[in-house]
């Protein structure tokens, strides 16, 4: 059986309305392999992404959200609901990404809150998790993870035909250039596989991805990783070039 994988470009907020339309423009001419089992997401702003999602993509392309509301449809100036991005043809949604947790003080009850949301409607998540560069010295790396996923699906009915993709980035990897060692991600996606099964037993469909400084140089021993189903990818997926470079390496 040929491996399910992802490619998925986070591209957060370096790219403006017309940088994301070009970009999608140059990057539907490059070939593309229907018959490969990647998937790619793109998660652009939400600036962008409705009319990103009105592309006529092939079959291995898909479009999330950066995040979503905590709410539904409501007074909540600002905010974009998972309704809002049902709408528009989203797939995918991130959650749970270090820099919401860190920069906008996102707890482990808002994430809860934001998947029971999920579970709800026809989209996915992509659960973001990992530890900070204190946290792995401390040696609680274990803990953290466990506290992350367990929190995260608390009090959640999981829906057996809903894919769930979980997204290893050790916080310390993040944007530095420096990417986790092959076997510490073998270890830690092994520790987050242990977990998972502990807490979802009806064998969903989970996936275990990577991020954290990929690039093509790293990408093709790390998808080779033994549990590793693919990327999400920050800074090297904004120039369409360094993306599907990273594409291409996959098996």
């Amino acid at each position: 059986m040929i491996k399910k994988s992802f490619c998925i470009a986070n591209w957060k907020m370096y790219l403006s309305y017309d940088e994301s339309i070009e970009y999608m423009n140059t990057f539907m001419e490059f070939s593309l392999d229907s018959n490969k089992s990647t998937e790619i997401i793109f998660c652009p702003s939400y600036l962008s992404i409705n009319d990103i999602a009105k592309y006529n993509f092939p079959s291995v392309i898909s479009v999330g959200s950066q995040d979503m509301s905590i709410y539904g449809k409501g007074a909540y100036t600002g905010e974009v609901s998972i309704e809002d991005l049902e709408t528009i043809g989203c797939k995918w949604c991130v959650i749970g990404h270090s820099e919401r947790r860190t920069l906008f003080n996102e707890s482990d009850d808002m994430i809860n809150i934001k998947l029971k949301s999920i579970f709800n409607s026809n989209i996915n998540p992509i659960l973001c998790i990992g530890e900070t560069l204190e946290e792995m010295n401390n040696g609680q790396t274990v803990d953290v993870l466990n506290k992350q996923i367990t929190s995260a699906f608390k009090g959640i009915n999981i829906d057996s035909n809903k894919t769930i993709l979980i997204a290893y980035e050790p916080v310390w990897s993040i944007g530095t250039g420096i990417s986790a060692d092959l076997d510490t991600i073998l270890t830690n996606i092994n520790i987050i596989k242990n977990i998972t099964e502990n807490i979802i037993k009806n064998h969903c469909n989970i996936y275990m991805l990577y991020g954290g400084s990929v690039s093509k140089e790293n990408a093709k021993s790390i998808i080779s990783i033994d549990g590793v189903d693919g990327f999400l990818i920050g800074s090297a997926s904004i120039k369409p070039e360094s993306f599907y470079s990273i594409y291409k390496e996959f098996l």
